[in-house]
């Protein structure tokens, strides 16, 4: 058992969000007032992954031109600022989530799927749901950032014994019970640290459990996202489908099952021309899931 002290300072041990990612949040989260293509070009350049990721981007059948190879400057210019500022983010993001999630049970690179997988479900979301698409976007990638924590606190497969009794109780509260604090708040506490907006803080501390009444439709977006992620198989430790979709984020957002559903695909194809998604054994059974 740990407490909420020991929680946080675990807080301690984990690795700064890249101070090149926190500006490319400011920037998303505004609208793309607060860098222009150069600034991004820039952060790109510095990092082998992210320049890796935008090349593979600008020359697929999507972007690119029949029997034409794009270099990495007409690359920039092709993409735009936002997308440019995305794949820098999802590159970063998923780099500080390849190992986590062992307490959970997940292999490497599931959490940094489930982390992709929700971004894209969200931004679509909010599109539907006149919400900030932007600031959804990056609230979803970030939002399991807490079993950081967690993975600090506990050893692999820790919390296989949480599961075990999770039908009692939500999930979220044997969480607290061991370690003073479930994954979603420190989560919060962490992108608080990092100085990200307050409504992507919010985002992630609701991510399973939206205050109601609800007040935040970034968060019952986001919350939203989760969910298709989950059912699109991506990110199932052992905590798997134990989080219920909220009603009252249901009801706010106006949406139906058949419509979160539909996204399980959207998903898929999404991740699959880019190589992430690692996964062939078909969806959950989606229909008991919330």
């Amino acid at each position: 058992m740990a407490t909420l002290n020991e929680a946080i300072l675990s807080l301690d041990r984990l690795p700064a969000l890249p101070s090149t990612s926190v500006r490319l949040v400011a920037m998303l989260a505004n609208g793309g007032t607060r860098a222009d293509l150069r600034e991004v070009e820039a952060v790109i350049r510095a990092d082998e992954s992210v320049v890796a990721s935008v090349l593979r981007l600008a020359n697929s059948a999507a972007f690119g031109t029949p029997g034409r190879t794009f270099s990495l400057g007409e690359a920039v210019r092709r993409l735009g600022t936002r997308t440019l500022a995305k794949i820098a983010l999802e590159t970063q993001v998923s780099g500080r989530l390849a190992d986590a999630g062992v307490s959970y049970g997940l292999r490497r690179g599931s959490l940094a799927e489930s982390a992709i997988g929700g971004a894209i479900a969200a931004e679509t979301l909010a599109r539907r749901h006149r919400v900030d698409p932007e600031l959804a976007f990056v609230a979803a990638l970030l939002r399991d950032i807490g079993k950081l924590a967690i993975d600090a606190i506990a050893g692999p497969d820790a919390l296989e014994r949480i599961a075990a009794q999770a039908e009692a109780r939500p999930f979220l509260a044997f969480e607290r019970e061991a370690f003073g604090a479930d994954h979603a708040e420190l989560g919060a506490i962490l992108c608080e640290r990092w100085g990200l907006p307050a409504e992507i803080v919010r985002a992630v501390r609701g991510h399973h459990e939206p205050p109601s009444p609800g007040t935040d439709p970034v968060t019952d977006v986001v919350h939203a996202a989760d969910c298709v992620a989950r059912w699109a198989g991506l990110g199932l430790g052992c905590d798997g489908l134990l989080y219920t979709f909220d009603a009252g984020a249901r009801e706010r957002l106006a949406t139906t099952r058949d419509e979160l559903e539909a996204l399980v695909a959207d998903v898929h194809s999404a991740l699959a021309p880019a190589g992430i998604n690692g996964f062939s054994s078909g969806l959950p059974n989606t229909r008991n899931a919330a």
